[in-house]
């Protein structure tokens, strides 16, 4: 019976040179293609935002001062038709509403994260970032970033009809 003996791979200085350089040069490319990926994320989301809080003011505008209620998870305000924006869950974006711990609501938005999957948090529950990383800046520890639409908000308390007497399109559209 013939033993094999295992061995390690033969190969010359050269060829070791040329995977180690072809092995590097894959690391670099993934690393900087997932980086540019985020980094067209992160500016799609501080493009869509100051639209999105436009739209907004203009729904609050036609509805006494007052804005849509939380979305609940869902993405788009409820009652914020394609009137006053064309919504795209591609955006990834959570319109919320929370208790600014001043006896009043604060109306804002959360990126979800620059990943495929949606990333929650609860960010703009923590009066400190609304303050200090309202405007979309990197919040440390986080991969999701805010921005604060209204720190004293008047809310409805539920989302107008559509305007041919339908309900609301579903949200996250």
């Amino acid at each position: 019976m013939h033993r094999q003996i295992a061995r390690p791979l033969d190969f010359k200085r050269w060829e070791w040179w040329i995977l180690a350089l072809a092995v590097g040069l894959l690391i670099i490319l993934a690393t900087w293609g997932k980086g540019r990926r985020e980094r067209l994320a992160y500016e799609r989301f501080l493009e869509a935002a100051p639209q999105v809080q436009a739209a907004l003011e203009r729904f609050a505008a036609d509805h006494g001062g007052r804005f849509p209620p939380d979305a609940m998870m869902t993405g788009r305000p409820p009652g914020l038709d394609d009137r006053y924006i064309k919504w795209r869950k591609s955006w990834k974006i959570d319109y919320e509403v929370h208790d600014n711990e001043q006896d009043g609501l604060a109306v804002c938005l959360e990126f979800c994260g620059p990943y495929d999957e949606r990333l929650y948090f609860g960010l703009c529950k923590n009066p400190e970032y609304r303050r200090r990383y309202g405007r979309g800046q990197p919040i440390p520890g986080h991969v999701n970033r805010i921005w604060v639409i209204n720190e004293n908000a008047q809310i409805l308390e539920e989302a107008p009809p559509d305007p041919e007497g339908q309900a609301p399109p579903p949200s996250g559209q």
